[in-house]
């Protein structure tokens, strides 16, 4: 009796899996807003501001903030529905990993899932402390005992690890998987510095 249960016990994902996770669904999510123009759109160059004032106080002066509030939205319904409707996005399924509902042991539900959409927006649109609120919202994931970051411990979610103990293997994989995806940042940000 005590087999299954241990079978069925959740396995709590790993810090870096996570970090993976999300570096890779940042990744698509910049190459999806690079290939449409959004955050290039409404003169951004033209504000007169410096680039570090303008990540700091995105939705401050100039003509484009109301690109900067869409591409905050379509970046919070990207998580939302995916984790939703399957507790997974690309990178979580690349990565292994899933969100669970804390409390009932299943996929999140709408409201679970969008409470925990907004938290990353919601805290990097506060004026010159958005950058630092997001980065205590990840680093959260170091203090808890659970390995959950802010926006889990709000919403009551649980990122677990799909693999089989058993089988694990060297991560192999995932570590190409992540070098490509360097290599895939480090073009698009030579791009956007170029032009």
């Amino acid at each position: 009796m005590t087999a299954p249960q241990a079978l069925a016990t959740p396995v709590l994902a790993a810090r870096r899996h996570r970090f993976a996770a999300a570096f890779i669904d940042g990744l698509i999510f910049l190459a999806a807003t690079f290939l449409t123009g959004l955050p290039f759109a409404a003169g951004q160059e033209g504000t007169g501001q410096s680039p570090l004032i303008r990540i700091a106080a995105p939705y401050g002066e100039g003509s484009g903030w109301p690109i900067q509030v869409a591409a905050s939205v379509v970046f919070a319904a990207y998580f939302w529905v995916q984790h939703a409707l399957w507790g997974q996005t690309p990178g979580k399924r690349l990565c292994h990993l899933k969100v669970m509902s804390g409390s009932a042991g299943q996929t999140p539900g709408m409201r679970q899932a969008g409470i925990r959409a907004l938290v990353h927006p919601l805290l990097t649109s506060v004026p010159f402390l958005g950058v630092l609120l997001s980065l205590v919202d990840l680093l959260w994931i170091f203090g808890d005992r659970r390995r959950r970051c802010l926006h889990d411990v709000i919403a009551g979610t649980v990122v677990i690890d799909l693999r089989d103990r058993e089988r694990k293997g060297s991560g192999f994989l995932l570590g190409v998987g992540i070098l490509v995806s360097l290599f895939v940042a480090f073009v698009l940000v030579a791009t956007l510095l170029a032009t």
